[in-house]
């Protein structure tokens, strides 16, 4: 991955189902209003990622699935 300065990231690989939203949580929070861009790792499970939605969705946040190369992963923008 190339290397974005400010960039905030979160590794969720080998994070349980049930660990995913308050780890979310508090990676939202620790980042909220840095101007960063934020990665959310999450492999190419669909479970993981639905998970990951439903928690950024509740803080109306600006976020896409990266579409390229890598799939594996969430872009959000901490504006």
């Amino acid at each position: 991955m190339k290397q974005v300065k400010n960039l905030a990231e979160l590794d969720l690989h080998g994070v349980s189902y049930e660990d995913v939203s308050w780890k979310c949580h508090k990676f939202i929070n620790n980042n909220w209003a840095s101007k960063k861009e934020g990665h959310i790792i999450t492999g190419n499970s669909i479970g993981m990622k639905a998970l990951v939605f439903d928690v950024l969705k509740q803080y109306q946040i600006d976020f896409e699935e990266s579409k390229r190369h890598n799939t594996g992963y969430i872009k959000v923008w901490f504006d």
